[in-house]
């Protein structure tokens, strides 16, 4: 019998504050590279696609980049979005 995989919508509903407290960023130097090596400017539109409570999406923004976020878990898109709220 295959075992039954968790849902992606919805399999980290029920850890959403301790993934947010507990989930390292990204090294700013990963961003300053990333911006150097794609070109981006001031006001480009990117992608996060699969974005959970917004770790990726914070450093875009602080370099002011547009950013469209993509997640499928209700749970995980509301924590991004009140925690990303300042940048509107």
């Amino acid at each position: 019998m295959a075992e039954e995989q968790p849902n992606p919508t919805s399999r980290f509903t029920n850890r959403v504050a301790d993934y947010a407290a507990s989930r390292p960023g990204y090294p700013e130097d990963l961003w300053d590279a990333l911006w150097e090596i794609s070109g981006l400017q001031r006001g480009d539109a990117v992608a996060d696609v699969g974005s959970g409570t917004g770790i990726s999406a914070g450093p875009l923004l602080e370099r002011g980049a547009s950013v469209f976020c993509v997640e499928p878990n209700d749970a995980m898109r509301r924590e991004a979005e009140d925690s990303l709220s300042g940048y509107r």
